[in-house]
């Protein structure tokens, strides 16, 4: 299934550029709230459940629009769900959590009104139908910015019909309501609907992977009117007695989209965060413009704009300007002649003096200085990596700060210049030659040349003269490698020595106490016996080495026919790709390569009967390949070599099958046993 995402701007007075610009019918809404009977409940019951879910949405529909109040305009959102449970695990989606939005410096905020719910039970064909009570509803804050409003509607229980509805009214015209049309559960229909006069313009952005089932743009008459207490403003003037009301009228463009049928959502191996795959549609507001003949307001600006708010703004510029003990010591570096082993020296002594909490962020912490920073050796990670930038220009370098989107945040849409889709910023240095390096100083286990495996996330926006967009996808690999001399015996054991290196990112993964990866090594390969196990994990720019002297058991007695699988009893245990179909695409952070080579030595008095076929397996475009190979050297010796190389970090959904068929045919070839006769 192919994934469908397109941005467009609103333009709002050019009718050319509409889906079609004829003014829009009232469309009839798709639930009635309070309007179910005994007859249309009986027969959403007697429909099945997609894929036996506990619970399902009927219908979710939601409208948004715009319109005037005291002192300017607000946003209406108001909301209609109906939803079915059919099992006790199915019982939390009684609850409903609203997230309202609050202003802390200027006291706006966003409120809840109309607030109504009903459960209904149809028993005997008779339908019950009990309002929800002021007692289940409560709200909390979240943070600075959020208050959470929950409600739980009442005496839900197998077979039970819930339905609610409320209205949000909000000051912020920037947080026009954006709509999720994929849920936990399936859901049979989800609408949503827009009405924005034409002097708001919103830029839109949907992202799905299933086909919209309407999706029209429309104009419709708009009429409107606001009181102010000032004479500004436009539209004609009606004089009250202490208030100007405006009354304005113009046209207003109409959206609509809604999706039936949608399955549960699913997490499924090898993802980003659930954002990027859920059907929805955003929204950013653009420009505001009353009156044609004035120039608009602009609001979502440029990336130069975005550069120098960021500059200026206490929790990120102040960093790239403050001197700290660290900038200090980093000066010291300057006469270091080679510009990429100065900057890597930097990048050591920045992690030797603060270490990094955990906690990713794009701007430090609220109050948070470079100097106490440095102090309290501790901080975020915009707090060490903007200290980092800070440190490679004090060391003569030139270095801006990069913007990006980890995968656990999201994808990053670069057509947007808003600062909000980022969560983490690290280090660029532009060099001499005009190559370029990207530095990060929060993960002590990996080398300076990679970034976090989580920061590999299509691409990052580069502050400074020169701002752009970078590439973010590192060439090295996630690599396993195992090389073991094994010797059977006439029981079918196999002992010896076995060397498991961990390169590239995998490096860092496996970067452990002995202890552990020793552990970790039994637990993937229970059935081999260890009496030996060392590592060598020389500086961080090297591999990790894993060094076992162990054996695999085989039968009691000798046999006059052994079956010998050495590769099966190494590789990874089980198929990466479980599931027969797959919605979403595999999304890996680097390239994959599992790497196995093996010298067998046969027992004395046995000969080869049967050996496996080499193979050669290559997926369209380059996407990946396998290869198995099988020599005899001598008449007692045999060579075993396996590669298995994923080369595409992103595999479309379509392309699934291909890549699962050669994964399963790998395993498949590796446990292929090698068939050995006594003379």
């Amino acid at each position: 299934m192919s994934f469908i995402y397109s941005t467009a701007g609103r333009v709002l007075a050019t009718a050319g550029l509409l889906l079609w610009a004829a003014t829009a019918r009232a469309q009839e809404e798709p639930i009635k709230f309070g309007k179910l009977d005994a007859k249309e409940a009986a027969a959403l019951l007697a429909s099945p459940t997609p894929d036996s879910a506990a619970a399902e949405v009927l219908c979710d529909f939601g409208q948004s629009s715009i319109q005037g109040k005291k002192d300017g305009f607000e946003l209406r959102f108001a909301r209609t769900a109906r939803l079915l449970i059919r099992r006790p695990a199915g019982y939390e989606h009684a609850t409903v959590r609203v997230y309202l939005y609050h202003d802390p410096k200027n006291g706006g905020h966003e409120d809840i009104q109309q607030l109504k719910g009903f459960t209904y039970n149809l028993t005997a064909g008779v339908l019950s139908k009990e309002p929800l009570r002021t007692e289940a509803v409560f709200s909390k804050k979240i943070n600075e910015r959020l208050n959470e409003y929950a409600f739980t509607l009442p005496n839900v229980r197998e077979n039970s019909i819930l339905e609610f509805t409320y209205i949000v009214r909000s000051p912020f015209l920037f947080n026009l309501q954006d709509w999720q049309f994929q849920q936990d559960i399936p859901v049979r229909w989800s609408e949503y609907r827009t009405v924005i006069p034409s002097f708001y313009r919103y830029k839109e952005t949907t992202r799905t992977y299933w086909p919209f089932t309407i999706n029209e743009t429309g104009t419709k008459p708009y009429a409107t009117s606001y009181r102010e207490g000032s004479n500004a403003g436009y539209g004609s003037t009606n004089a009250g007695a202490s208030d100007n009301v405006y009354s304005i009228t113009t046209q207003a463009v109409t959206r609509r989209w809604a999706i039936k049928n949608l399955p549960a959502f699913h997490s499924e191996p090898f993802m980003t965060t659930r954002r990027d795959y859920l059907s929805q549609v955003d929204f950013e507001l653009e420009r505001i413009q009353f009156d044609p003949q004035r120039d608009p307001q602009f609001i979502v600006g440029s990336w130069p704009e975005i550069e120098k708010e960021l500059l200026e703004d206490e929790r990120f510029g102040q960093y790239l300007k403050a001197n700290s003990p660290v900038t200090t010591l980093a000066a010291v570096l300057q006469p270091m002649p080679n510009p990429t082993e100065r900057a890597q020296a930097v990048r050591q002594l920045v992690m030797q003096q603060v270490a990094y909490d955990d906690t990713p962020a794009s701007h430090a912490r609220p109050g948070s200085t470079a100097k106490r920073v440095a102090e309290q050796r501790k901080g975020n990670a915009a707090e060490v990596n903007l200290l980092l930038v800070a440190a490679l220009r004090a060391a003569g370098l030139n270095a801006q700060p990069l913007l990006l989107s980890t995968r656990s945040n999201g994808r990053v849409q670069t057509e947007l210049p808003v600062v909000s889709q980022f969560n983490y910023v690290v280090a660029h240095v532009l060099l001499p030659d005009n190559k370029e390096l990207l530095l990060d100083a929060t993960d002590a286990s990996l080398p300076p040349t990679l970034l976090p495996e989580n920061c590999l996330n299509g691409q990052g926006r580069l502050l400074g003269p020169a701002g752009r967009w970078v590439n973010l996808m590192d060439t090295a690999p996630t690599l396993l490698y195992t090389r073991a001399q094994l010797t059977a015996t006439p029981q079918g054991e196999l002992r010896g020595s076995i060397r498991q290196e961990y390169a590239g990112y995998a490096a860092s993964n496996y970067r452990r106490p002995l202890p552990e990866l020793r552990q970790n090594w039994q637990k993937a390969h229970p059935d081999w016996q260890i009496s030996k196990a060392s590592v060598l994990a020389p500086d961080v720019s090297r591999p990790v080495a894993l060094e076992l002297t162990a054996s695999l058991p085989g039968v009691e007695a000798p046999a006059a026919t052994l079956y010998l699988r050495p590769l099966q009893q190494l590789v990874l245990s089980g198929n990466l790709f479980q599931a027969d179909e797959r919605l979403f695409p595999v999304d890996f952070a680097t390239v994959q390569r599992f790497e196995y080579a093996t010298d067998l030595t046969l027992p004395a008095g046995y000969a080869v009967a049967e050996l496996p076929a080499n193979m050669q397996l290559v997926l369209p475009d380059s996407g990946g390949r396998f290869l198995f190979n099988i020599t005899q050297p001598t008449p007692q010796t045999l060579s075993l070599v396996g590669r298995l190389h994923l080369l595409k970090t992103h595999y479309t959904a379509e392309e699934y099958h291909a890549l699962r068929e050669m994964y399963t045919k790998a395993l498949s070839k590796l446990a292929e046993p090698i068939v050995l006769q006594r003379q």
